[in-house]
């Protein structure tokens, strides 16, 4: 039977979420737009590419900063530190008007958000018991998808009465105002949970002790761990970003339909989050296993659409939809397992932020990688031969994580996770 979640646990899930949600509004909505600003600037696909994977590499390299910072400053200090400084880049891309200055503006931006999660994650981990942490991450997660949705939908109609860099202010305005909800709720959600209500059986060091140091036969799982994560962000990030492109390219759609068809991604995901977790809880257990599996189911739904638009391109529309958004959705399932539910396994190391940062930077490591990969293998070879890429990657996802799970399943037995 499921326990009931506290009040105090909701809260501190929702608040996260909405920081989350703020941050994703600040940092995904330049490539959302991506189209509509290739085609006003008259630049190539791959030349704004560049900008998006400025950012993409300062918030993985900003992540181990982040992680580093989590561990030895209080979150409460990080986070809004984060969000206003993500306020001045989307205030100055609006004054932007070349490739190089934007990118200078955007590569900052992708700093300022690598100063959230590992946090935020600290923030979960500290106040949260293990049940109620799968809870907050599951809302925290779903916060990037409600951000995705809203940008997808409303930046079309938005488009349509006003230019992308005011599109940029607005996002902006929001940020502040999600600073001054910060300063005012933070200490009426937080204090009154200063201690988590953690269960006997989750190794949980008081603040007094001496952290344990960390096994050295973990740095084997993570071996693998970490470039299987790298994997998960170049699909990721790199399907998410190129889609609307793949659509206007490959069935003709207007560049604001193209962007609003991609919403399918972000809803599927926001449902991925709940239905991979509660798949891990029942059947898994070890959160490496579980992400094995979702490679592996990757793989297969990359393949059918590798099929359907090579033999049925005049009614492969509405498959691809699906199918590209059902690739999302796992490599989301996959950033659940690796990016959230692992570097809570690091509690009795004192070393919950650190780990979180160097785990989320391999994601990013990856997204830089596809952001500008992907762009350059569909203008050089065609889209059907990057989808081949897309199949390649989720096996090699599916290998990495497969044979990580042993030495994973090691660390889960005698920490009695």
């Amino acid at each position: 039977m499921k326990s009931k979640v506290s009040q105090s646990t909701k809260k501190i899930a929702y608040l996260l979420a909405v920081v989350y949600f703020t941050s994703y509004c600040m940092r995904v909505n330049l490539a959302v737009m991506l189209v509509k600003i290739c085609s006003e600037m008259q630049v190539e696909k791959s030349a704004l590419a560049i900008v998006i994977t400025g950012l993409t590499v300062a918030y993985g390299t900003g992540q181990i900063i982040s992680g580093f910072l989590g561990d030895r400053v209080k979150p409460r200090h990080i986070i809004p530190a984060g969000l206003a400084l993500a306020v001045l880049c989307n205030v100055g891309i609006f004054f932007a008007s070349t490739i190089p200055i934007m990118t200078v503006i955007w590569s900052v931006n992708g700093f300022a958000h690598a100063l959230l999660w590992p946090p935020i994650v600290r923030l979960m981990s500290t106040h949260l018991s293990a049940e109620d942490y799968s809870f907050a991450a599951v809302r925290v997660n779903q916060g990037s998808s409600v951000a995705t949705i809203a940008l997808y939908l409303f930046c079309p109609l938005l488009l349509g009465v006003m230019e992308w860099r005011t599109i940029m202010l607005l996002c902006a305005a929001w940020g502040a105002v999600m600073i001054v909800l910060w300063f005012i709720l933070y200490p009426r959600i937080f204090t009154k949970t200063d201690k988590p209500t953690e269960k006997a059986e989750t190794p949980t060091p008081e603040p007094a002790q001496k952290a344990l140091p960390v096994p050295l036969y973990i740095f084997g799982a993570l071996a693998m761990i970490m470039p299987g994560i790298m994997m998960q962000g170049m699909l990721r990030d790199g399907v998410t970003n190129w889609m609307p492109s793949f659509l206007l390219e490959t069935f003709g759609l207007s560049e604001e339909n193209s962007i609003v068809s991609t919403v399918i991604l972000a809803i599927f995901t926001m449902i991925s989050y709940s239905a991979f977790s509660a798949l891990q809880k029942r059947f898994f257990k070890n959160e490496v296993s579980c992400a094995a599996a979702i490679f592996g189911g990757s793989a297969l739904v990359c393949s059918a659409l590798f099929l359907v638009n090579a033999f049925l391109p005049e009614a492969a529309l509405v498959p691809s939809l699906i199918l590209m958004a059902l690739t999302v959705a796992a490599m989301h399932g996959v950033n659940l397992m690796l990016i959230a539910i692992v570097p809570r396994r690091f509690v009795p190391f004192g070393k919950v932020s650190t780990y979180s940062g160097i785990l989320n930077a391999c994601t990013y490591v990856g997204a830089a990688i596809s952001t500008y990969g992907f762009a350059a293998l569909a203008e050089t070879f065609d889209w059907n031969f990057t989808i081949l890429t897309w199949v390649a990657i989720s096996l090699v996802g599916a290998a990495l994580c497969f044979f990580a799970a042993r030495i994973w399943q090691r660390h889960l037995d005698a920490y009695k996770f």
